[in-house]
């Protein structure tokens, strides 16, 4: 790097004087001519070791600002990986979505030092992008969605989403691309003042899912360093968020039955023992109802164990159709269900019974594949708590009888 080298006057003055000095004096030399020359070499000399010094002396300058930004690097680089250990020992011990967001979100800002504010999205069933952690806006931004074409990167790329990218003037992405309820809600709550973003897909088996983005209030902010960085917060995110889904659907395969998507046999004991004890403490009545299908084996024989799937599945789903959220329907074992009617008698339930057998054994099930329909009948037994028993087990045994009862003979 080249410098342009200056001198004041007084500096000038000095090196004439110098120069003046050390030349040698005009009567030992030949003519007034040779002392000029003589003058103007040493005067050329000592500008040339002025020259060379101020060099040096910039060079060394130079060196040090390396160096210094070199051990602000080193020390910003020691500082991420002390705060990416962190997360990553903090991830294993949430599960929390929210709160795994939230952490992410904020080592994110913390490691990155020109960042004012972020947030991360995450798509939601509907195919919408909710706020799952926000730093530096008003809570309200927790109750707007976004379509996906309606985020920042999405403008930016296409929708070509690879890695994180820096953007700039975020204005001119908003009011032209935005729906205008959306945009006026940001902008009631000031959340559209920004003006350059640092933003990373999240990306869920090459799809895109979601993304965390780093902003500020001014635009060239952000740097490669910091794409960097964010290229490892969006990976955390997205093992955060693949992690959660797997727990969830253990969670889920853990209380649900797999086929017909009722309760399991575990989980619903667990349940019914909880809220049996709630209903002896507020002295409320409970019925139990055990369901068989009527000649399911004939069915598997006849159409296969496909069409008997099918079957259940279709019989599992009407009938949680036609009972109450707070009522438990489950999957006991086969063709074999179990249903619990809480504050709900004897009577009372075989009434609702008896409406729901005739609701689905007069609508045939249509097996499209076959071009055939079938009937659905089921026979079944009830018994009541406390009448008839204050366990599981007892109700069970006289419903069970009870239904065996109704079967055709």
């Amino acid at each position: 790097m080249r410098k342009n080298i200056t001198f004041e006057k007084t500096k000038w003055l000095k090196f004439i004087a110098i120069a003046i000095m050390v030349t040698l004096p005009p009567s030992s030399l030949p003519s007034p001519y040779d002392w000029i020359i003589a003058f103007f070499l040493v005067l050329i000399i000592l500008f040339r070791f002025a020259y060379i010094n101020k060099q040096n002396d910039f060079q060394s300058t130079q060196k040090l600002k390396e160096l210094s930004t070199s051990s602000n690097d080193q020390v910003r680089m020691l500082h991420s990986q002390k705060i990416m250990l962190e997360l990553s020992n903090t991830m294993i011990q949430v599960s929390g979505l929210k709160e795994l967001m939230s952490i992410i979100l904020d080592k994110a800002i913390e490691v990155i030092p020109k960042a004012e504010f972020g947030s991360i999205l995450v798509m939601n069933h509907e195919g919408y992008l909710e706020f799952q952690a926000i730093v530096g806006f008003e809570d309200d931004l927790y109750n707007i969605t976004l379509d996906p074409k309606e985020s920042y990167q999405w403008i930016a790329t296409g929708g070509n989403f690879s890695g994180p990218i820096i953007i700039e003037d975020l204005m001119k992405y908003s009011k032209d691309f935005i729906n205008e309820d959306t945009y006026n809600s940001m902008k009631d709550i000031d959340a559209l003042s920004l003006k350059s973003s640092l933003s990373a897909p999240i990306l869920i088996d090459g799809q895109f899912y979601g993304s965390i983005n780093i902003d500020s209030e001014e635009n060239n902010m952000f740097d490669e360093q910091d794409v960097a960085l964010m290229a490892y917060f969006a990976n955390q995110a997205t093992i955060a968020i693949t992690n959660h889904q797997l727990y969830e659907k253990l969670l889920h395969l853990s209380k649900y039955d797999g086929l017909t998507k009722v309760l399991n046999r575990p989980y619903f004991e667990e349940l019914f023992e909880n809220n049996l004890a709630k209903s002896k403490r507020n002295e409320e009545k409970v019925t139990l109802v055990v369901v068989d299908l009527n000649n399911f084996k004939q069915i598997n024989d006849l159409y296969g164990h496909s069409i008997g799937d099918f079957v259940l599945t279709n019989f599992a789903e009407r009938f949680s159709h036609m009972i109450r959220e707070t009522d438990l329907l489950a999957r006991y074992g086969g063709d074999e269900f179990v249903i619990v009617f809480f504050k709900s008698d004897y009577e009372q339930t075989l009434v609702k019974l008896k409406n729901i057998h005739q609701k689905i054994t007069s609508q045939a099930i249509d097996l499209t594949p076959l071009e055939k329909k079938i009937n659905c009948s089921f026979s079944y037994g009830l018994a009541e708590f406390p009448r008839d028993g204050d366990s599981l087990k007892t109700l069970f045994h006289i419903a069970d009888h009870r239904m065996y009862e109704m079967k055709p003979k």
